[in-house]
């Protein structure tokens, strides 16, 4: 089958909370991050849902991951797609296997007899929409260059991977075999930086990858300055294009900045009551590339990403109904 895009991702369960003030303080005590990504031991994880649930916080329950809000946006949008990933036979497996069915994308997957737990990260919204992540990677961390599907591959127009990822011991493997398959076949490659601690952590692997095969690099400007030793945005430009014809660096709500080839574009961001953040990066990278797919060129795919970006901030979750997916794909042809 022919697929517009196909993703390498963890196969993660979101439980979102939302939290006050007193508990982000309690959490950088911990020396978990505000606004970060903080990886955790499953019991160490649980724990601190039971300090919520005794709080008497009720958290929502979605499929989660990174590449996996991506490739969910770009299949409700219309893609055809295919995810990559592996779960335990665990409730938290079923669930998303169910999900990703149910949002139209392909899979492989099959549900593995582990010892090992499904991954599932906690995620905590504090009062000014910022979201705080303790990522269990659960079977995750078993991912290696045997899951990798290469007629997937050789029949994608684009591959997505998830930075993430990498942090898993096999994940490099799985991300090396995956792009040297996608040179041989001129698949695209695309590659979410994902987070700081990432690229603090496994910048040289990153570089390795980037310079196999590389056509579009997404990141925020926290993770484009640990990658590039700098701020200012142009020589961020300058160097990453030592490594990638397209990029684009997501501002929050100020929008966006990126370059296609020669052509440089800043799209403003759009000014809405943000609740909840979780995502917003996700859905953005999922609708920029189903814009590319479409033959859009990239700065009017960073304004579709822009716009649907702004909606999902406007609610609680990283995934909104398919409802509101057409109503953005409706809304945004007259934007």
């Amino acid at each position: 089958m022919k697929y517009d895009l196909c993703c390498l991702g963890s196969a993660i369960v979101d439980l979102t909370f939302q939290i006050d003030e007193k508990f982000t303080r309690k959490n950088e005590k911990r020396g978990i991050a505000k606004g970060g990504m903080t990886l955790m031991e499953k019991v160490d994880q649980e724990n601190m849902i039971k300090e919520l649930t005794d709080l008497g916080k009720l958290p929502e329950k979605a499929c989660g991951g990174s590449a996996t809000n991506s490739v969910v946006a770009a299949s409700m949008f219309g893609s055809q797609c295919y995810m990559t990933c592996i779960v335990a036979d665990d409730e938290n497996g079923k669930f998303y296997l169910k999900d990703l069915s149910e949002s139209g994308v392909s899979h492989g997957s099959k549900i593995l007899n582990t010892d090992l737990p499904s991954g599932q990260c906690l995620i905590m919204v504090s009062e000014d929409a910022e979201r705080t992540m303790c990522t269990n990677l659960g079977l995750n961390t078993e991912v290696s260059e045997k899951y990798v599907d290469e007629e997937v591959i050789k029949n994608s127009d684009y591959i997505l991977l998830e930075g993430y990822l990498i942090a898993s011991p096999g994940g490099y493997e799985l991300f090396k075999k995956s792009v040297t398959l996608a040179k041989e076949y001129d698949t695209k490659v695309a590659l979410s930086l994902s987070d700081k601690f990432i690229v603090n952590s496994f910048k040289k692997e990153l570089t390795e990858l980037i310079e196999i095969k590389c056509d579009l690099i997404f990141c925020n400007e926290g993770e484009a300055i640990e990658f590039c030793g700098i701020d200012r945005e142009r020589e961020i430009f300058k160097n990453f294009r030592k490594y990638t014809s397209s990029l684009v660096i997501t501002k929050g709500p100020e929008g966006c900045v990126g370059f296609e080839r020669s052509h440089e574009f800043e799209v403003p961001g759009i000014k809405v009551n943000a609740i909840d953040t979780n995502g917003a990066g996700d859905m953005f990278a999922g609708s920029v590339l189903h814009g590319l797919i479409n033959s859009r060129n990239l700065e009017d795919s960073a304004k579709f990403g822009c716009f649907a970006a702004s909606k999902t901030v406007q609610r609680s979750g990283p995934r909104l109904t398919q409802d509101e997916y057409k109503e953005i794909k409706k809304t945004f042809s007259s934007y």
